[in-house]
């Protein structure tokens, strides 16, 4: 009886121990507050489930005021990064390094990404510079530089 008890209890205490790859934040701030470019390398969208806004101040990298986020953006572009909030690495809570950046790095594009999960707030400085990016943050970096380009 005890086997049959110890084999039943195995898989519960293993895959119980797994830990999730992904989190899903409760909203996703993300954008460009420096870049190499002659016009708006500044950018930063608020997203969740249900709407995409933009800051069109760009005033929100300093004052990190939600109210700024008060233009819709449409429909179409909200389906394009809305996948974002399910892409958000569970490894990046779990980190108290929040600035990315290399120094040397041949472009100074400097990328910013907040979530809020269970009521705190987590934020991230990246410049997604492969020496100076984690592998855990390269590919959601990735993603989401790539979804604001298509959504710009």
């Amino acid at each position: 009886m005890k086997k049959i008890v110890s084999i039943l209890l195995l898989p519960m205490v293993l895959f119980s121990c797994q830990k999730d790859e992904f989190v899903t934040p409760d909203y996703l701030i993300f954008g460009a507050f420096q870049g190499s470019c002659a016009n708006g390398c500044r950018f930063v969208y608020y997203l969740d489930n249900t709407k995409l806004l933009e800051d069109k101040t760009v005033k929100y990298f300093s004052k990190k005021d939600l109210s700024l986020f008060n233009t819709s953006v449409s429909d179409d572009k909200f389906l394009l990064a809305k996948d974002l909030l399910l892409k958000v690495p569970a490894s990046l809570t779990q980190t108290n390094r929040t600035l990315f950046v290399d120094l040397n790095a041949a472009t100074p594009d400097l990328w910013y990404a907040e979530i809020r999960l269970k009521n705190r707030v987590y934020t991230w400085t990246f410049d997604n510079a492969t020496g100076s990016t984690p592998v855990y943050l390269k590919a959601f970096a990735d993603e989401m530089i790539r979804t604001a380009a298509l959504i710009r």
